[in-house]
């Protein structure tokens, strides 16, 4: 199972942003910024996955903004390794996939509240899956 991605040298893409501003705080309140990420594997072809990783940004109580940005990778695989594996999603989570994902993630959200009023919302370079 450890050998089902052949080939490491993969280029994420922005599939998706999708950012809402929303009203302003109430003064003095404390606002919880949740953040956590959703996987999704595609079957493309024999030899071929793509991998989506989708960050959620969103606050509580609903206020400031709330951010959801998916990018997505191909990734090809060894296809006999890869139909041993039980639940690819499970796999990808924890794979160097993941990581590469999460990391462009992160730089993107900093990037993209950089201009907010908290200014540039930095999150962990890793997923962050609800437990």
């Amino acid at each position: 199972m450890a050998n089902a991605i052949r080939n490491m040298n993969f280029k994420p893409i922005i599939e998706k942003i999708d950012y809402q501003r929303l009203g302003e705080p109430q003064p003095s309140s404390t606002i919880n910024m949740r953040v956590w990420d959703e996987m999704k594997v595609e079957r493309l072809r024999s030899d071929a996955v793509k991998v989506f990783l989708t960050r959620f940004v969103k606050p509580e109580p609903g206020c400031i903004f709330s951010i959801e940005v998916t990018m997505g990778v191909e990734v090809i695989i060894n296809t006999t390794e890869y139909e041993t594996i039980e639940d690819p999603v499970e796999y990808f989570k924890t794979s160097p996939v993941a990581r590469v994902l999460a990391s462009h993630i992160s730089c993107l959200l900093s990037e993209i509240t950089v201009q907010s009023q908290i200014g540039p919302m930095v999150t962990a370079p890793v997923v962050q899956f609800p437990q």
